[in-house]
C-alpha cells in the first residue's frame, strides 16, 4: 500500500462493506473482534466481492488505481488510522426535537475522527475529523444542545432505575404532575424533581453515551444518559446491574460536560478503575 499526497474531499461517506476493506488493506485486526464495539456499530459485514468495493472505493476517490499497487491520500490514512486502531471510543445515540442521531467517535491522543449513520440509509457512515480532543468536546456540547444555564446550587438527585426508565417509556403519554408524583415516590428533594420533571417535558435533546476504552484484549465499557432543556442539563448514571436499582441525576452545566468528557477521552483507566471500587 502507497501513502500518496494527493488531496481528499473532507465530505466523505462509507457504507459498512468499505470499512471492512479497508481495515484489511491496512493490516487493522479490529474487525475480527467479537468484542470490538465499532464492529457492532456497522450493521453489516463484507458480503459482496472485494473487487466490487474497491471499485467503489475508486469511484470516490479514496485509493487511487492509477497508482502502481494501491494508493490512499495522505489524509485519508490519517483518518481511517484513528477510525481502526485508536483505543478509546465513544458511541453517541440521540435525539434533538424530532431527528435522531448517531455516531461514533474514535479518540486517539491527537486527533477525534467521527463517523456519523445517515438517516436516509443507516449502512451509510459519513466520516469527519473533528480536531483535537478539546475541540471535539467542545462540538460534542454542542451537538447535544447542552446549555450553559444549569443552576450549581441543586444536588443530584438518587432515584430508581427502574422507574425512571419505566418513565421515559411514557413520557408523551404522562401530564407533569403525574411525572411528579411518580419522582416523588422516591425523593423528596421538591425542588430537584420539580426541575428534573419539567426538563423531561421540554427537553430539546436525550440520548446515551458509550465509552469504550481497550484494556488487553478486552474492552471497558460505561454508559450515561442525559437530558437538556432550554434551562437545565441533567447527566444520568445508573447501575447496569439487575440486582441494583440506583440513579443518579446531576445538574451539569456545560463547562463540567466539557471538562468530564475531556478527561476521560484523555485517562479512561481512572473511570474504569473508579468505577469498579
Amino acid at each position: 500500500m502507497i501513502i500518496a499526497n494527493a488531496s481528499q474531499t473532507s465530505d466523505l461517506t462509507l457504507d459498512s462493506r468499505e470499512l471492512y476493506y479497508l481495515a484489511d488493506l491496512l493490516g487493522a485486526d479490529c474487525l475480527d473482534c467479537m468484542e470490538n464495539p465499532f464492529r457492532g456499530y456497522l450493521q453489516e459485514e463484507m458480503a459482496e466481492s472485494r473487487e466490487d468495493v474497491r471499485e467503489s472505493l475508486i469511484a470516490k476517490g479514496v485509493i487511487n488505481k492509477e497508482v502502481e499497487g494501491t494508493a490512499i491520500s495522505q489524509e485519508m490514512f490519517s483518518s481511517l488510522a484513528a477510525l481502526l486502531f485508536s483505543d478509546k471510543a465513544c458511541w453517541m445515540k440521540y435525539k434533538t426535537g424530532t431527528q435522531l442521531f448517531e455516531q461514533f467517535l474514535h479518540i486517539t491522543d491527537e486527533r477525534v475522527v467521527t463517523l456519523e449513520r445517515l438517516h436516509d440509509d443507516p449502512s451509510l457512515h459519513r466520516v469527519d475529523e473533528i480536531g483535537g480532543v478539546s475541540k471535539a468536546c467542545e462540538v460534542m456540547a454542542g451537538k447535544l444542545k447542552w446549555n450553559l444555564h444549569t443552576p450549581g446550587e441543586l444536588p443530584a438527585l438518587l432515584l430508581s432505575r427502574r422507574q425512571f426508565e419505566d418513565i421515559v417509556q411514557h413520557l408523551d403519554e404522562l401530564e407533569l404532575d403525574e411525572i411528579l408524583s411518580e419522582l416523588a415516590k422516591v425523593s423528596d428533594d421538591q425542588e430537584g424533581i420539580i426541575a428534573l420533571a419539567k426538563c423531561m417535558k421540554s427537553s430539546v435533546s436525550q440520548g446515551d453515551l458509550r465509552f469504550y476504552a481497550r484494556q488487553g484484549e478486552s474492552w471497558e465499557r460505561q454508559s450515561a444518559q442525559f437530558i437538556n432543556n432550554h434551562h437545565m442539563n441533567w447527566l444520568i448514571r445508573s447501575s447496569s446491574r439487575e440486582d441494583e436499582d440506583w440513579l443518579i441525576a446531576t445538574p451539569t452545566p456545560s463547562e463540567k460536560f466539557q471538562e468530564m468528557l475531556q478527561h476521560w477521552f484523555q485517562h479512561p483507566s481512572e473511570h474504569t478503575q473508579a468505577n469498579r471500587n
